[in-house]
């Protein structure tokens, strides 16, 4: 009966002591996991593309300082730069201008081989642009090619 009472302290103790490890847990698996989500959803740094038309139409640039369209024996159009909205190896770039004129471009770069002109890069464009500029109506779908800078 003695190896008994010994035998049960022993098995009460450990089954504290496991208790206690499984419901302490790893103090910092908490911290971990609220900074990979953070990291997670930050958005990715500004990036710089060069970006021309499959048909030589029209080139343009996206970069912090602003994206610009150029159209082939036109004005060039300057808008904001507003960070993209990215969905895995898809970026949209979509900007809405007002005041004296209003348009809106919609770029949209997907990590996808490309060639224009002979030259490849690295990713496909789509290019919609729609409004108003001096007094004409701007309605353009087009698709291009675009590699960072």
């Amino acid at each position: 009966m003695r190896h008994a009472r010994a035998s049960f302290r022993i098995a009460a103790f450990l089954t504290a002591v496991t208790v206690l490890a499984c419901a302490g847990g790893d103090k910092n698996a908490g911290t971990a996991d609220t900074t990979a989500s953070a990291a997670a959803a930050a958005p990715p740094p500004p990036e710089s593309f060069a970006m021309v038309a499959d048909d030589g139409s029209w080139t343009g640039d996206i970069a912090p300082t602003g994206i610009v369209y150029r159209p082939k024996n036109r004005d060039s159009l300057m808008f904001d730069y507003k960070a993209p909205t990215v969905n895995g190896a898809i970026s949209e770039y979509d900007v809405l201008m007002t005041g004296k004129d209003t348009m809106r471009i919609s770029i949209t770069l997907a990590t996808t081989p490309c060639t224009a002109g002979g030259t490849q890069y690295t990713h496909l464009a789509s290019l919609y642009l729609s409004g108003k500029h001096n007094g004409r109506d701007l309605n353009t779908q087009t698709k291009g090619c675009a590699s960072k800078k």
